[in-house]
């Protein structure tokens, strides 16, 4: 009785380590959207709304909309923002994640940068904080992405 009760236990951890190693998330869809930075020099600074991001977990879709450029000063720092949100409940058993990303390149074309990441219906703010050192054009990109995990057998045995 022993035995069996320890070879039915062994059975679902290995199971359980199989499926475990054989999930993989994979992109379902995914879309950007970005403009121009133009820092003058300049003192003008303050918060910036570059535009607004969502995912649908029922209908598979994402979208990124940003206005297509700002101006800003070099003497100060910015702060860029994007709002974002998820709509759609994650159905039981589907391990579905909305991935939300904001990065703003300053003129040195160094990148600034945040991520938010979503399984439920939810909603938010991306923000960045940028000072550029010289005048001159940087840009943004807006990004929304669909992961869902996946079962892959042949991940296992390969």
């Amino acid at each position: 009785m022993l035995c069996g009760i320890v070879l039915i236990l062994v059975l679902i951890i290995s199971l359980a380590y199989v499926v475990s190693c054989a999930r993989e998330d994979v992109i379902v869809s995914t879309t950007d959207s970005g403009g121009r930075v133009i820092f003058l020099d300049n003192n003008s600074h303050g918060t910036y709304s570059l535009g607004r991001a969502s995912a649908d977990f029922r209908r598979y879709t994402v979208s990124s909309n940003t206005v297509s450029s700002i101006e800003t000063g070099t003497r100060g720092s910015s702060t860029y923002t994007a709002t974002w949100e998820q709509d759609g409940e994650n159905e039981l058993g589907n391990a579905k994640r909305a991935v939300f990303t904001l990065t703003v390149w300053d003129t040195a074309g160094v990148p600034h940068s945040t991520t938010r990441e979503s399984t439920q219906v939810y909603s938010g703010t991306l923000s960045v904080c940028c000072s550029p050192l010289e005048p001159g054009e940087g840009s943004f990109l807006l990004t929304s992405t669909i992961y869902e995990s996946r079962l892959n057998f042949s991940k296992v045995f390969s």
